[in-house]
């Protein structure tokens, strides 16, 4: 390493500028009008660099050294299958195609602010009878997961000295923030009316759909059940399997929490042990206890898309028959947990823990919309019952006495 002083007569200015060896590249200072200040300010530049507060691009490209992010950083940073997955995604569509072949030194926050601009997704959509695949602006929610992808990505080049902390082009990004959606969710009487069904009481899935609407747990928290984490009243939460049938971590340590059953769960989690015992003496002619909770008749582990294949077509055959449940995804049967407890005015607190949710902030702002409408609903209840009590409503009954 070694620093110099310029004069540029078009500007009449002195300038700093060290240069790298390694790289072969120069890096300027601001112009000074003396030659004093232009060499204070280098000394100043050359700290900075022994300090690694000046770094020089190493003259690789962004899919270069993505790979190495890939094998090395994704694997120890995110924690389950599914969110690698996501994030792997993520660069192989959106990222990749456009810096793969530049410099990670050249990307500049322009470049970041016209990707997350342009950014389009697939969606399927249905025009007369015929589905067909389109173009669509991505949403800010799906924006933010990419940016915080590609800043992580960038964050780890800063580590790796490929560019200078101030140079990260992720900062300063502006986005719209993700509107916040509350789900739809059931009634008590569409989801009993679901539960107490012939049909998805004779379903190999039954058992699975009961403890997903009854505890709040996801389909990968269902699947991931264990009887050696059985307790007789409750669960513990150590781990899920993701759609793959992958074993995979809980997303934070929160996740990982007891999951209590309702007395009729738990007389149904009995007697599907037993039934899984008679199958394994019948099979293998002696009973060997399977390792998970959730299995098919053949004591198979049962997966999490299966789960959720299922759930839909036993909604649209009682649909079929008369019935009129709301069209929701499986995941929402978790959320109509939630509303139960939010509607029920339920601490939030417990309902946090209930769902792994490490912040009670999260679970107010994913399920405010809820905890209005209960508030709304409890107070309205109060006043009501204040106006129209029976000393007041048996007043209001009498006539009225003119005065003199």
């Amino acid at each position: 390493m070694r620093g110099s002083i310029q004069y540029k007569e078009a500007t009449g200015k002195h300038y700093p500028v060290i240069y790298d060896k390694e790289t072969g590249k120069h890096k300027w200072g601001k112009g000074h009008r003396s030659p004093r200040e232009a060499e204070r300010e280098l000394r100043s530049m050359l700290r900075k660099y022994d300090n690694h507060a000046i770094t020089f691009g190493r003259q690789e490209t962004f899919e270069t050294v993505y790979r190495e992010f890939d094998e090395t950083v994704i694997p120890e940073r995110y924690r389950s299958e599914g969110q690698r997955r996501t994030i792997r995604g993520n660069f192989r569509k959106h990222i990749l195609p456009v810096f793969g072949r530049i410099r990670v030194d050249r990307i500049q926050q322009r470049d970041i602010q016209r990707l997350m601009h342009e950014i389009r997704i697939d969606k399927v959509i249905t025009e007369d009878g015929v589905k067909k695949t389109v173009q669509v602006p991505a949403s800010p929610a799906t924006k933010h997961k990419i940016l915080q992808g590609l800043n992580v990505f960038f964050a780890t080049c800063v580590k790796w000295g490929m560019i200078a902390r101030e140079d990260n082009p992720c900062d300063g990004i502006e986005l719209r923030s993700a509107s916040i959606q509350v789900p739809e969710v059931w009634s008590e009487d569409d989801l009993s009316f679901f539960l107490a069904s012939g049909i998805v009481r004779q379903s190999p899935y039954y058992l699975a759909l009961l403890i997903i609407a009854t505890t709040g747990l996801s389909r990968s928290e269902a699947c991931g059940l264990k009887w050696s984490l059985w307790n007789g009243t409750y669960f513990i939460l150590d781990h899920g399997v993701d759609a793959y049938g992958n074993v995979t971590d809980m997303k934070t340590s929160f996740r990982k929490r007891r999951a209590e059953l309702m007395p009729f769960v738990i007389e149904k989690v009995k007697e599907h042990r037993k039934r899984q015992q008679m199958i394994a003496r019948a099979v293998d002619g002696a009973a060997v206890w399977p390792e998970y909770v959730l299995t098919d008749p053949m004591n198979n582990p049962l997966k999490a898309d299966a789960i959720s294949k299922n759930f839909k077509k036993l909604c649209r055959r009682l649909n079929a028959e008369g019935a009129d449940l709301p069209d929701i995804p499986l995941k929402n049967l978790r959320h109509t947990f939630a509303s139960f407890m939010i509607y029920d005015d339920v601490n939030i607190r417990i309902v946090a823990d209930a769902l792994g949710h490490s912040r009670t902030s999260t679970t107010q702002n994913y399920y405010q919309g809820m905890a209005k409408k209960s508030m709304h609903r409890s107070e309205i209840l109060k006043i009501g019952n204040k106006l129209f009590s029976e000393q007041n409503h048996n007043s209001f009954e009498k006539p009225l006495e003119r005065a003199e």
